[in-house]
């Protein structure tokens, strides 16, 4: 059922892109809604025995030498990023629907691009193989690109796109050596046997290398500081795209990825200390950026920095849970994990909100600059309502669902000097900053309702309220204060079986908290309501202190500057580099070539040591060997003095042909029949080419350049013999046609070579396959090339 999910999602891609062809432009709306609409009806269906403990598992045989199959696997962590992912990407879908314009954008693309990014998120979370995970990590990376850059006419969409592919793939790439080095360590790639071995893994030297490969990933995608800068510069994507982006998908899959492996990367004591420590820095580095903002979208994008660092953070914190053994640590630790899950359920649904709302202030009055709004509220007052509402929730706010996720962060912090890997001071320390990063967060929270609904309007344009477009964010606005009437019901059906997948132990579930709306009167309550009053206050400082103390220009060791100067001199480098190696000249290319021949000779030479003729075996030859052989110098020789083109392409087929005899000689007629065809069809299409050139003669013959040419050919020759030689005095290997022999018994083939070609070298044709369909599509593009320049002007 899981598979046919993914045929069902391919197919909805495959008909957009049939769609592009159509006249109509409104249909690819209603076409790509089916994807999370069909994607949330089978999770929901699922639910139920998930509930019952059961997971459900399909195995798709693939690559199964090396352990790399397409696993699918729901069980409670699963299943609840996956309908994270497909109930607000129904609410993000339909929203786009009014967004865009099908006049003005290219829906279909648009559509196809975002299906993409939903089918690769959920990827991820299903995925109970490493290797297959990554795939569709990096899916996610390029599918993001090309949505990022969706207005690639604009400098911004073109650098946005680019920097978040550089960081995004760079992390991935670490984290690819990561699972690597674990299928060294447990000779398996399924994610699951793994965990079971997690003890093995943490006595192995490779654990600790692991761990930090793998935090690399997580943290990359997850815009954790020093990485954070991609997802700024990401905003210049479609607002749909963000929306999407930061409440569900692309920067929740290094959270995924850490919640997965807490068991196993939890039995160090680094992995707390690294997570925690880097988390509650990028959430004081986010919150404080934030207000320096104005752009809505760039307070949106540092406000999810900043809450994406108070998620790890208390995912790191929690990780002590896979080495603990004491039922009271237990049971801190499994409090801190579900305060995790539950706020990144609470943080998909008012930043959702938040960035449909931002989204449709940009729609209608033009611009998302707070010092141009103002006075909203009159104009757009379900919007006012419905972002007030987010707003509050992410400050933590009582009365909304963001509260309790925020008064279990702080009981979260206060409760760490009880842990084993930390003590009262640094407790102290840790609780300080995640309480002041939290009053920034209500400041600038508060700060974007203020600016953009408050004071005078500043616009002269008229502004009106589509009610369809903010439907989407009505709906998930509802469920804010809805979670905080039920929040025991949602913290029993939706992040207890999340839970469950985290720690795979049922006595260690039965910790797990009761969500309640009131914890009491303790020291958790006295932070919130501290930063409550001091928030208030600085959110009617913010326009006073601004200039103050914080700058607009960015410093030149920035990490964003380091990161564009490292890529522009790496570009330039390579830029130079090839331009003096593809210099267009054949000579250089023959020379570089060369070069290559006689390095490869001389290690092996030094490797092997001079060849022995005496030793090299010669197969059994008569008098057709020594004719053909004589044949092909004499036309060799011939070619040298012949002027005219076409008799030397004629010519050099004939040695294609004799060679062919060579073959036939040999008995081996595939090979021949190989080089037969090959051959024609090279002589052919070179008499074609040259037909279609100038008749250009050929220049008179020059002794010295000739001579040039030959003794190159004749060292590219003797090269070549002498790589020979050495293979056959190098007998330290065995011979891999003894492999071969058994080619019917092993494939099935009575073909010898078609079984090489089919079977035991299928990965290679299939990627030999690719590179030509590739090609193909290249050439097809060029050919259907059209110069639009300065056709939008004339029409």
């Amino acid at each position: 059922m899981l598979s046919g999910l993914f045929l069902i999602l391919i197919g909805i891609m495959g008909a957009l892109v049939i769609s592009m062809q159509w006249q109509t432009k409104r249909l690819p709306n209603w076409i790509a809604l089916l994807a999370p609409v069909i994607s949330s009806i089978i999770f929901i269906l699922y639910t139920p025995q998930v509930l019952n403990h059961q997971q459900i598992v399909e195995t798709i045989q693939w690559f199964p030498a090396l352990d790399i199959n397409l696993i699918l696997r729901l069980d409670g962590l699963g299943l609840f990023f996956a309908l994270l992912i497909s109930l607000i990407g129904v609410a993000v879908f339909f929203y786009a629907t009014r967004y865009l314009s099908h006049q003005h954008d290219n829906l279909p693309r648009f559509y196809l691009y975002l299906v993409l990014f939903m089918f690769s998120m959920l990827g991820i979370v299903l995925s109970d193989n490493t290797i297959i995970l990554y795939i569709f990590w990096e899916l996610t990376s390029v599918s993001s690109f090309l949505l990022i850059s969706y207005w690639y006419d604009t400098s911004e969409s073109q650098k946005g796109a680019v920097t978040s592919f550089m960081v995004t793939v760079f992390g991935g790439l670490a984290m690819l050596v990561g699972f690597i080095m674990l299928y060294f360590v447990t000779g398996t790639n399924v994610i699951s046997e793994q965990l079971s071995q997690r003890h093995d893994i943490a006595e192995h030297p490779l654990f600790i290398p692991i761990m930090l490969l793998l935090l690399l990933g997580a943290f990359t995608k997850s815009a954790q500081w020093p990485f954070h800068f991609w997802l700024p510069k990401a905003m210049a994507a479609p607002t749909p795209v963000s929306a999407f982006l930061h409440s569900a998908t692309m920067v929740k899959a290094g959270i995924y990825l850490l919640l997965r492996y807490t068991m196993l990367l939890g039995l160090s004591d680094t992995y707390s200390y690294v997570v925690t420590g880097v988390g509650l820095l990028t959430m004081i580095f986010g919150s404080i950026t934030a207000i320096k903002q104005y752009d809505l979208k760039a307070i949106l994008a540092y406000s999810t920095i900043s809450q994406l660092g108070m998620m790890m953070s208390m995912v790191g914190l929690g990780g002590g849970i896979a080495q603990a053994t004491d039922s009271h640590m237990i049971e801190i630790y499994a409090y801190v994990l579900f305060a995790a899950i539950f706020h990144l359920f609470n943080h998909a649904l008012f930043k959702g909100t938040l960035f449909m709302g931002v989204g449709l202030i940009d729609h209608e009055t033009g611009t998302r600059d707070i010092r141009e709004l103002g006075g909203l509220r009159r104009h757009l007052p379900v919007t006012m309502v419905v972002m007030f509402a987010a707003s509050l929730a992410m400050a933590g706010v009582p009365l909304l669902n963001g509260f309790i996720s925020k008064e279990m962060f702080f009981e979260s912090l206060i409760e760490a000097h009880h842990l084993s890997a930390f003590n009262v001071p640094l407790m102290v320390v840790i609780a300080f900053i995640g309480w002041l990063a939290s009053i920034f967060t209500f400041i600038y929270s508060m700060y974007l309702i203020k600016a953009t609904f408050f004071g005078e309007l500043r616009l002269q344009r008229h502004v009106h309220e589509p009610r369809l477009m903010i439907l989407p964010a009505t709906v998930l606005a509802i469920c804010l204060p809805l979670i905080f009437i039920v929040p025991q019901w949602v913290g029993t059906h939706v992040i207890t079986p999340a839970f469950r997948g985290v720690v795979h132990a049922d006595a260690i579930v039965q910790t797990a908290p009761h969500l309640v709306q009131w914890h009491g009167f303790n020291l958790a309550l006295l932070m919130s309501l501290a930063v409550i009053v001091i928030g208030t206050v600085g959110v009617f400082l913010v326009d006073r202190t601004r200039k103050r103390f914080f700058s607009d220009k960015e410093s030149a060791l920035s990490v964003e500057n380091i990161f564009q100067s490292s890529y522009q001199s790496m570009e330039h480098v390579s830029g130079y580099g090839l331009r003096h190696l593809m210099n267009n000249r054949l000579n250089s290319y023959i020379i570089v070539t060369l070069l290559i021949y006689v390095a490869i000779n001389v290690y092996g030479l030094i490797r092997v040591g001079v060849p022995k003729l005496y030793d090299i075996e010669v197969t059994d030859y008569h008098i057709f060997h020594i004719l053909l052989l004589v044949t092909v110098v004499l036309i060799g020789f011939a070619l040298i003095f012949i002027r005219q083109r076409l008799t030397m392409v004629i010519l050099t087929g004939g040695i294609g042909y004799i060679v062919t005899l060579f073959f036939i000689l040999m008995r081996a007629p595939d090979l021949a029949l190989t080089q037969l065809v090959t051959e024609t069809i090279t002589t052919v299409l070179f008499i074609v080419s040259f037909s279609r050139l100038p008749n250009v003669p050929r220049g008179k013959f020059n002794l010295k350049k000739e001579s040039v040419k030959i003794a190159v050919s004749l060292m590219t020759a003797v090269t070549v013999v002498s790589l020979i030689f050495m293979v056959q005095q190098a007998n330290a290997l065995e011979t891999i046609s003894v492999f071969y022999h058994d080619a019917y018994e092993k494939s099935g083939g009575k073909n010898i070579v078609n079984a090489i070609l089919g079977d035991f070298r299928a990965l290679d044709t299939l990627a030999e396959g690719l590179v030509l369909i590739i090609a193909g599509l290249g050439i097809y593009t060029l050919l259907n090339y059209k110069d639009r320049r300065g056709q939008d002007e004339r029409e």
